[in-house]
């Protein structure tokens, strides 16, 4: 079985959640092939399971603090910025833990270039750089070769929730977005078609496929 590719639009981390875990079970089970899930989320700060990057400066007013089971540490999610969860088995995909964050990452890449932001793959500080300006942050669960979480991107949302958190423990870093490096603002909806597309034709490129 292949994994199916599903845009959600805008929807509540804990929702989300949810979906990837009931995914996970089912491919644990044989019974899915897995699900690329494409979305963005209400206002939310998330921690990883790297407690001691974690850092949250102050609780920004209606905004839910969650532990999460990823890694690395504290992050943001908001609307704007363009959530990927590729849930799926690793091994069945041809996958190992690197590769596989090596193609998440590129997913993300392609989605940038298509908005005319060229931004640099790193594996550390891990995500994807705009010079020094970090634009894309991942974070991965392993369970029993199954990946949840993955990769949000920031395309045109509101970065001042960045300054309640170190993100991911990187004092002094500078996020970035597609709208602050264009000054052009982005249709949601579309890039997460374009997104779609790109998921779908990595999916294809696979050798397992």
């Amino acid at each position: 079985m292949a994994p199916e590719v599903r845009v959600l639009g805008r929807i509540a981390y804990e929702a989300a959640l949810a979906l990837q875990q009931e995914t996970a079970t089912a491919v644990k089970a044989g019974t899915s092939g897995g699900t690329v899930f494409i979305l963005e989320h209400d206002p939310v700060i998330t921690l990883g399971g790297n407690k001691p990057i974690n850092k949250v400066l102050y609780a920004p007013p209606g905004v839910s603090l969650v532990q999460t089971d990823r890694g690395g540490g504290a992050t943001v999610h908001n609307p704007g910025q363009l959530v990927v969860y590729p849930v799926v088995g690793l091994r069945s995909l041809g996958f190992g833990v690197k590769s596989f964050v090596a193609w998440v990452l590129e997913m993300g890449r392609a989605l940038l270039e298509s908005y005319g932001v060229a931004a640099e793959c790193r594996q550390n500080p891990l995500g994807l750089w705009v010079g020094e300006r970090k634009i894309a942050s991942l974070g991965i669960h392993v369970s029993r070769g199954v990946a949840t979480h993955g990769i949000a991107t920031n395309l045109d949302n509101d970065l001042t929730l960045f300054n309640a958190i170190v993100p991911c423990g990187l004092a002094g870093v500078a996020m970035t977005s597609v709208a602050a490096e264009t000054g052009a603002s982005v249709d949601m909806a579309e890039a997460m078609a374009r997104m779609a597309a790109i998921a779908t034709a990595g999916l294809d490129r696979l050798p397992a496929n």
